[in-house]
């Protein structure tokens, strides 16, 4: 009984000793390929993360800048003291300027820089600018338009643009389409329509 012990022992302990080499080619095949998923999920998992962060930091530039347009328009033809400059003096599809009395002075363009206000889009450049009267400045980049949409008391679409006197005098509300992309070509478009407080 001893020597059948003696017998089994050995192969026994051969079973126990390790792997073959088949069993480590597949174990490292196996390894391979969860590594290779893994590896894959996060890149992509990455890649996703900076594509919404992308999209939000240029969807939150586009909220400013409509925001701030939004002010001003909603302001134009703002005339306390009744000096009875035009609000709009110019009114097209990719460019507008508004005009407002905001200290009361009887004059729309003086040296407060928030009075007398052009935004004009330039589909070349894809930049939309910002002039105050000391030169225009870019305030937005990317954009593939701009669209600035008339309308009247009524809600009737004011197209023959550029505006003339009349039709300009008539504006009661502006519709405000921007329309850009982000660095992965992602299309983001706002749209709002502004009343006009002053008449």
């Amino acid at each position: 009984m001893d020597m059948a012990q003696d017998k089994e022992r050995p192969g026994r302990e051969a079973r126990r000793a390790g792997m073959t080499v088949v069993e480590l080619m597949v174990a490292l095949v196996i390894f391979g390929v969860i590594i290779g998923v893994v590896f894959g999920f996060l890149t992509e998992a990455r890649e996703s993360y900076t594509s919404t962060r992308q999209k939000a930091q240029y969807q939150q530039g586009l909220r400013a800048v409509m925001s701030l347009v939004t002010r001003e328009v909603r302001s134009a033809g703002c005339d306390p003291r009744g000096s009875g400059f035009e609000r709009f003096p110019v009114a097209d599809v990719n460019q507008f300027r508004c005009r407002m009395d905001l200290n009361a002075d009887t004059d729309a363009i003086d040296t407060n820089p928030d009075e007398d206000i052009t935004y004009a889009f330039n589909p070349g450049t894809g930049e939309l600018s910002r002039d105050v009267g000391a030169g225009a400045t870019v305030i937005l980049r990317g954009l593939t338009n701009v669209n600035f949409n008339y309308f009247d008391e009524d809600g009737n679409l004011l197209n023959a643009v550029p505006l003339s006197a009349t039709d300009r005098a008539s504006i009661r509300s502006v519709d405000l389409v921007m329309v850009g992309e982000t660095d992965k070509h992602e299309p983001v478009t706002y749209t709002t329509r502004i009343a006009v407080r002053n008449e």
